[in-house]
């Protein structure tokens, strides 16, 4: 049991014994400097419940705690807040079994499936996928780590206008490369990574389809340019670090009828109409202020929402008890709509989940680069791992709030300087490694180190380290991977002091350098976890 939770289930057994009954929600926090090492509002906080005074509570409580060996004492300050000074024993318990392992926080099991990127096979992953990307993967990593049994789901859609557009516009750059010009069409994609796959398949089929244009060439070039992209796509999370449990195809939901089964449902329900010879949803039958939504137009092709529809049932049926979605900020207006489906369909209450993100800006010295995948005005994920290293990639789309934009500084994520926070952190982990490797050289082994030397600088540092649950306990539970790249800095940051204002190997004072490297191991090893959460190595030297 980590230490705030140690505090708060005393707090709460002692308060029980003493006034009959269960304190209100109170908090436990780190202390400002001066005020001990932990402090609590619980007087404050359960003052009306009993009709008494803070001060009284907080009295009675101090008089509790006084043969308690886990503190050295407990004093009131202010309008009734308790300050805690732990033991050194605590405090020596807590790092001895930090050196050996970190616990990650666990809970009751839940299927969860996590689905992200997402992107159609249409062209390759910007850098806007890739923020998308890590945030799936590191939410994911963590509801592992914790004990849910999480699924990562891929779905692309590969049966709408979009790939049949891609085909065609395949068709044309292979139709240039036998010198016919054709004019693109309004939506089509005129980006020149077609110009390759156009190539491949002339080296395949020469000049086979050139002038030729029917259903059967616009499924050949669709299906051969979708695949190539969608290999490419894979290839790019692979690099990035991010596997997928299941690619989805929206082609599945048409071969297995459960578009149809959907449809059934909806109709026997009420929700489905016929107007203008398109077939609507009734969006506004759950959500009056909503407009309703076409899911077949009028020449019989159904819409992604159709899809979208049918795909969400399949994911219900397959008996995950919650789904999270993860959007760009620009599909905010889908979720009432998509709420509006689940409870048509039947579903309960908080199986369906969004998470949205903000847009990325690239940034390189004074310049932004606009995207654009239709036009091919866009720098792909891979070329920004080429040039930042994947390192960098995932630190600096995890280190900001999903719910904020996201300038990308490229100049300073290639950097090799302390205010590069991702080369901050690791060069935290690799100075550890380090020390550690220059004691081994003299002589020291801190494994058998007593740790009675522990003082105020090394207890704020195993205070620190013992922020590791509840970070990623709030990470989960509030979707925010920032959370847990928050922590590794500051705990990198109290690190670098530390070795700043210590002299951790000394041969002439070997107790005392055995019980810091002790304390260096447990930095390491909390660092390590942490960054392999975030999916950032852990370097052992730079």
């Amino acid at each position: 049991m980590h230490l705030k939770s140690l505090i708060r289930e005393k707090i709460s057994k002692k308060y029980f014994d003493l006034f009959g009954s269960d304190p209100v929600e109170f908090t436990v926090e780190i202390s400002p400097p001066n005020f001990g090492d932990y402090s609590t509002n619980v007087a404050m906080v359960c003052a009306k419940s009993t009709k008494t005074s803070p001060r009284k509570i907080g009295e009675k409580l101090i008089e509790a705690f006084k043969q308690d060996p886990d503190f050295e004492n407990v004093e009131m300050a202010g309008p009734g807040f308790l300050n805690f000074k732990l033991s050194k024993a605590l405090y020596r318990n807590l790092a001895e079994r930090y050196s050996k392992s970190v616990e990650m926080p666990k809970v009751k099991p839940q299927k969860i499936q996590f689905e992200f990127v997402s992107a159609n096979p249409t062209g390759p992953l910007t850098v806007g996928h890739g923020r998308q990307a890590i945030i799936g993967d590191i939410l994911s990593r963590l509801n592992s780590a914790i004990g849910n049994n999480v699924t990562r789901e891929y779905y692309f859609n590969d049966a709408g206008r979009q790939m049949k557009m891609l085909g065609h516009s395949t068709w044309i750059r292979y139709n240039e490369l036998y010198g016919k010009k054709m004019a693109f069409e309004e939506d089509d994609y005129v980006a020149d990574y077609l110009v390759d796959i156009a190539k491949s398949i002339s080296d395949k089929y020469g000049d086979e389809y050139v002038g030729i244009w029917n259903d059967e060439v616009q499924s050949f070039f669709t299906s051969y340019a979708s695949n190539e992209i969608f290999e490419w796509i894979k290839r790019t999370l692979d690099k990035l670090r991010v596997p997928f449990d299941v690619y989805f195809s929206e082609q599945t939901l048409y071969k297995t009828g459960l578009t149809d089964e959907a449809m059934k449902i909806l109709k026997e329900k009420g929700y489905i109409y016929e107007k203008e010879d398109s077939t609507w949803f009734a969006v506004s039958k759950i959500f009056p202020a909503e407009d309703d939504r076409v899911i077949i137009r009028k020449n019989g092709d159904p819409t992604y929402f159709f899809s979208d529809i049918a795909y969400m049932l399949d994911k219900y049926r397959r008996g995950f008890e919650k789904v999270y979605y993860i959007w760009g900020a620009d599909h905010h207006g889908y979720i009432p709509r998509m709420m509006a489906v689940s409870k048509a369909l039947g579903i309960p209450d908080g199986f369906f989940n969004v998470i949205l993100h903000q847009f990325v800006t690239l940034k390189s010295g004074e310049e932004t680069v606009r995207m654009s995948k239709r036009h091919g005005e866009f720098v792909t994920l891979e070329d920004l791992m080429d040039t930042v290293g994947v390192d960098a990639t995932r630190y600096f789309f995890a280190m900001m709030d999903p719910d904020t934009t996201l300038v990308f500084d490229v100049d300073l994520a290639k950097s090799k300087r302390m205010d590069n926070p991702v080369y901050y952190v690791q060069y935290a982990h690799a100075r550890i490694s380090s020390l550690m490797k220059n004691a081994k050289e003299k002589g020291i082994e801190y494994e058998g180190a007593s740790l009675e030397t522990i003082s105020k600088d090394e207890e704020i540092l195993v205070r620190e380290l013992d922020e590791f649950q509840d970070v990623v306990i709030t990470a989960v539970n509030q979707q925010k991977p920032q959370k847990l790249c928050n922590y590794a800095y500051a705990l990198s940051e109290k690190f670098h002091s530390y070795y700043t204002d210590h002299r951790i190997v000394d041969p002439e004072n070997m107790e005392l350098s055995k019980d810091r490297l002790k304390l260096c191991a447990c930095v390491k090893n909390v660092l390590e976890i942490t960054l392999s959460i975030i999916g950032v190595s852990a370097p052992e030297e730079m």
